[in-house]
């Protein structure tokens, strides 16, 4: 069983909630054809880069990939997700994470928020 039936079997949910998956499952061997990113496959190794620079600095750091549910269907009509997103849970400031950006290669986000305490986690099952 793969990664994706492992989640989605494991609880309850509606399949177009969106969904945090761990960064290092969701580009997996075996999950890869399973789940596509916003960015091309090229793009794939600077992102990884980046993720291997924070847990370096930061080893209690967890990165997870927020796709948006489990709605698609890929070219060979299997339930798939796709996500254009990283939540990264940190101790590192912005900054940090902002020179690692520069220093990666990674395209560069549209935007980097704090989250914190706020409401603004959404509704995201993890």
């Amino acid at each position: 069983m793969g990664i994706l039936e492992i989640v989605f079997n494991s609880r309850k949910f509606d399949l177009n909630d969106n969904v945090l998956m761990g960064f290092d499952n969701y580009f997996d061997k075996k999950s890869k054809d399973y789940n596509s990113f916003c960015l091309d496959e090229e793009d794939i190794n600077p992102l990884q880069n980046f993720v291997a620079q924070i847990k370096s600095a930061d080893s209690d750091s967890v990165i997870y990939v927020s796709t948006y549910g489990y709605e698609i269907t890929n070219s060979k009509g299997e339930k798939s997700t796709y996500a254009d997103a990283l939540w990264i849970d940190t101790v590192l400031p912005i900054s940090q994470i902002e020179r690692y950006i520069e220093k990666s290669g990674v395209a560069e986000p549209s935007n980097i928020s704090f989250v914190g305490d706020s409401d603004e986690c959404g509704n995201y099952k993890v």
